[in-house]
C-alpha cells in the first residue's frame, strides 16, 4: 500500500473503531439492534492487500472491540473469519475483467449488484455467526436469525449509504 492510500485506510479504521464503539454498541433498542458498522473496514481494503496482513488486520480489528464490548474473543473470531472468506467470495461475484486486477471493493468500482452480493454475504455471515457465539445454543435459533435480519439489514444500509455518497 502506498503511503497515502494507508493513511486512507488507517483514518477509515480509527473513525469506524470510534463508532462503533462509542455509537453503535451502544444502541440497544428493545435488545434486537446492534449494527457492525466496522465490517466496512475489511470490506473496503484493496484486493491487492497480502492475505496474512489481511488476516492481521481482521484480528487486531476484532480484538480492540472485544476489548471494549468484553466479549471474550467473540468479534476477533467472527471478523477474522469473514476476512478468511472475503477473498473467495470476491473471486465468486466479481465481473472477469477484474479477476487480475488490483482495486477496492466498491460500488464504483463493482457496479451496484455485484458489490450489494459480495457486501450483503459477508454483513449476513459476520452477524450469524457472531450471534451464533452469542447465544452459544441452537435453543435460540429463532432469536439469532431476527437478529441477524434486522442487523444485517441495518448495516447493509449504512455501508450502502455511505458507498453511494462516495460516487
Amino acid at each position: 500500500m502506498s503511503g497515502n492510500l494507508f493513511m486512507r485506510h488507517f483514518i477509515r479504521f480509527v473513525l469506524l473503531m470510534i463508532l462503533q464503539v462509542v455509537i453503535f454498541d451502544n444502541i440497544r433498542f428493545l435488545g434486537y439492534i446492534n449494527p457492525l458498522f466496522y465490517i466496512w473496514f475489511i470490506l473496503g481494503l484493496p484486493t491487492s492487500i497480502n492475505r496474512s496482513l489481511l488476516l492481521i488486520l481482521a484480528f487486531l480489528t476484532g480484538v480492540i472491540l472485544d476489548v471494549f464490548a468484553n466479549t471474550l474473543g467473540m468479534y476477533a473470531f467472527a471478523t477474522v473469519f469473514v476476512a478468511y472468506f472475503r477473498s473467495p467470495l470476491l473471486k465468486l461475484v466479481e465481473p472477469r475483467d477484474h479477476a487480475s486486477s488490483a482495486y477496492e471493493p466498491s460500488i464504483r468500482t463493482l457496479g451496484f449488484p455485484i458489490f450489494l452480493k459480495y457486501a450483503a454475504s459477508l454483513i449476513v455471515f459476520l452477524h450469524l455467526l457472531l450471534f451464533s457465539l452469542e447465544a452459544f445454543s441452537f435453543e435460540h435459533y429463532e432469536l439469532v436469525l431476527i437478529k441477524t435480519i434486522i442487523n444485517s439489514s441495518l448495516t447493509l444500509l449504512l455501508v450502502l449509504s455511505v458507498q453511494k455518497s462516495k460516487t
